[in-house]
Parts: structure tokens; sequence; C-alpha cells
């Protein structure tokens, strides 16, 4: 029988378990093993370098030597932890201000001076939506005015998705009208284009021979005059 959640010490005060993990990118320099082997001691200080150097990530669990783990950065590292990569770049200077970071910016929101927008990025707070989920840790480094701020940007959030439903729905209507009005042209085209309707069957008189009637023919007059009576008909 399966324990319920509230007796489940697996999921009392759940957490990311990578929260608890040392996370450091660094500069790698690959160097020539080789050379630095056959060098003497004094030598070897001076390693040879081969190669660029490239980003790499150490993962550890803090106080057990035997979990480090060191690789060359990859996609996955960076969706794995967004939040050291982000600090790595920024300390780098391999990115100024907010300018890759997806979402609303700081720098964006008129609810923020400029004072407070650099304050923030010190902070590693680069975008409304970050503010807006900060937790109360998070918030604690900010100042006495954390809270309110945090609740400023989750409302600016709110009428700022309002205000872009609305717009993207009244698109979606002009869009709809236009498409109604150009179909509207294509089938006044079409029709002018097309033959007129040819005459319907119903409407031709019956011939008598299809209908299986016999056909009449006009009586001949014998030659001659025709008697007087006749004629007086006539």
């Amino acid at each position: 029988m399966l324990a319920s959640d509230l007796n489940n010490t697996d999921f009392v005060n759940a957490r990311n378990p990578d929260s608890g993990l040392h996370v450091e990118f660094y500069w790698h320099e690959p160097v020539d093993a080789w050379a630095s082997r056959e060098a003497s001691a004094v030598a070897q200080r001076n390693v040879v370098v081969k190669g660029p150097k490239q980003p790499f990530v150490r993962i550890m669990v803090p106080g057990i030597k035997e979990t480090i783990w060191e690789e060359s950065v990859a996609e996955r590292h960076k969706q794995r932890f967004p939040q050291h990569w982000l600090a790595w770049q920024m300390a780098e200077g391999l990115i100024d201000g907010d300018g890759d970071i997806p979402g609303w910016k700081l720098s964006e929101w008129n609810e923020l001076n400029e004072e407070l927008v650099r304050e923030l990025r010190y902070l590693r707070f680069q975008t409304v939506e970050q503010l807006a989920g900060a937790n109360d840790k998070q918030i604690q480094g900010i100042g006495m005015g954390g809270v309110s701020l945090r609740e400023k940007a989750r409302v600016a959030l709110r009428n700022r998705m309002g205000d872009e439903t609305r717009e993207a729905l009244a698109e979606s209507e002009k869009e709809k009208q236009e498409l109604k009005a150009r179909l509207e042209r294509m089938e006044a085209m079409m029709a002018k284009m097309m033959p007129p309707d040819p005459i319907s069957p119903d409407l031709i008189p019956p011939n008598p021979t299809e209908e299986g009637l016999p056909l009449v023919a006009p009586e001949k007059r014998a030659p001659g005059r025709p008697p007087k009576a006749e004629a007086a008909a006539i």
C-alpha cells in the first residue's frame, strides 16, 4: 500500500534536488599533457596551452569529493542551471545588461527608475517576470520595499497579459473581416466570368414524337375548284 503524500518523507518540504548541488561555470584551457609530463617541475608551472579556452561546468554535492563532475558546457547545462549560467555570463562580460534574457525587460517598466534598475540587475533580476516570481528569500535582498515591488510586478504582468489578449482578439477579428471581404470579392469576380445558365429542359415545349403522340398530316385538297359550299365556308 502506498503511503499518502503527508506521510511520505519524499514529499515533505519537497524541493528541486539541483538546488542542493554546487554548480560552477568556468573557463577551461586545454593543455598539452605530453609536453607538461616531459617538462621539469619548474617548467610545469608554465603549462603549454593547446587550443582556445572553452566554458566548462563543475557539478558536485558539497562535502563529497567523489561526486565532482566536470565537462564542457552543453545546451542541457544551460537549461538545467539557467541562473548559474546567466550569472557567469554577466560576470565574464559575455552579455551586457538584459539584452539576451527573454521577457519584459526591467528597463522597459515605467514603474522603475534607472537607479533601481541598476540595483535589481546587480541582484541578478533582469525581467519583470523574474521579479514577480521571486521567493521571500530573494525579496529580502532587495530591501524594505521588495514585497510591495513584487506585488506591483505581478499586477503589471496581469494587466499586460490582459492588454495583449485584447489586442490579439481584435487583430484576429480584423483578419477575419478582411478574409470575408476578400472571399466576397472573389465570388463577385467569378460570377462575372461564368457563362449564362443554359435554358432548363423543363421550359422547352415537348416534342409530340418524343411524347409518343402520332403526327397528324394535314388533309390534302383534291384538284379543281372547290364546291360553292366549301368556298363559302372558307
